[in-house]
């Protein structure tokens, strides 16, 4: 399918072959969260994480910036208190990127603060533009970080610089993502789109079976022993190794060519 759009208020749904980009779309705040996005990012993820013929996803934001995090302006809306807002409004869409079998990959320029830096880290993969940079924004409003930060940021960066960005709300640049292993690539502002379908693009042409189950098992290593690790990896292994993806690519390398998984 090319060019398929599927547009709901706040964000919009792009479809290209085997790539899906999802935009936050509220460009005039930095496409800052209220209750209609979060809405609307569930039925989004739920979307291209549902959609077989989509194989890599691409988070982005709008305008100048990812995502500056939740809307402080909201004046109305249906939450009864942030453990509501978090539970009901934003964990089923860190559940669809994080449980979904397909690589995500965010596209970053300007600002992920806040829950936007959340939503960054939630996903596998991320592409920054050199402008672009990770604050955990919450302590200068007398708040902890949420969307799963806390969690995130001590795995990259250590306890002590965790706690110091977070309790500081020190920007985090695109230049110390990278050395932190938070960023996998930088690239400048014009180059962003491009590097970032270019690699989706990419890994869309690999095996998607091994793509999807070393996703499963490197997220679910973060909470196991090694042996659980080492047995889950035979178990899938067990599965692989007859695949119609693994005789293919098997029989492509023997003939010097590039394996074909449509």
């Amino acid at each position: 399918i090319i060019g398929e759009m599927m547009n709901l208020e706040t964000i919009e749904i792009q479809k290209n072959n085997k790539v899906a980009e999802i935009k936050l779309n509220r460009p005039e705040l930095l496409n800052a969260v209220n209750e209609q996005l979060v809405w609307d990012f569930q039925k989004a993820t739920e979307d291209v994480e549902n959609d077989n013929n989509i194989r890599v996803v691409i988070i982005k934001g709008s305008g100048r910036g990812f995502c500056a995090g939740a809307d402080l302006s909201e004046k109305d809306s249906s939450w009864k208190g942030s453990k509501d807002a978090l539970l009901r409004g934003y964990k089923p869409f860190f559940e669809n990127i994080i449980e979904m079998p397909k690589p995500v990959i965010a596209s970053m320029s300007g600002p992920a603060a806040g829950i936007g830096a959340a939503i960054a880290m939630s996903c596998d993969l991320r592409v920054m533009s050199d402008d672009s940079y990770i604050l955990s924004v919450f302590s200068n409003i007398a708040l902890v970080p949420d969307g799963g930060l806390s969690w995130y940021l001590p795995k990259f960066m250590g306890f002590a610089k965790a706690y110091e960005y977070a309790i500081e709300a020190k920007k985090i640049s695109a230049k110390e993502c990278l050395d932190y292993g938070i960023a996998n690539k930088i690239v400048s502002k014009e180059d962003l789109e491009s590097t970032t379908m270019e690699w989706a693009k990419m890994l869309s042409k690999r095996s998607s079976q091994s793509l999807n189950h070393t996703k499963k098992l490197m997220r679910e290593s973060l909470n196991a022993s090694y042996w659980d690790t080492f047995n889950s990896e035979a178990e899938i292994q067990n599965e692989l190794t007859v695949s119609a993806q693994n005789r293919e690519a098997v029989k492509a390398f023997l003939e010097k060519r590039e394996p074909n998984f449509d």
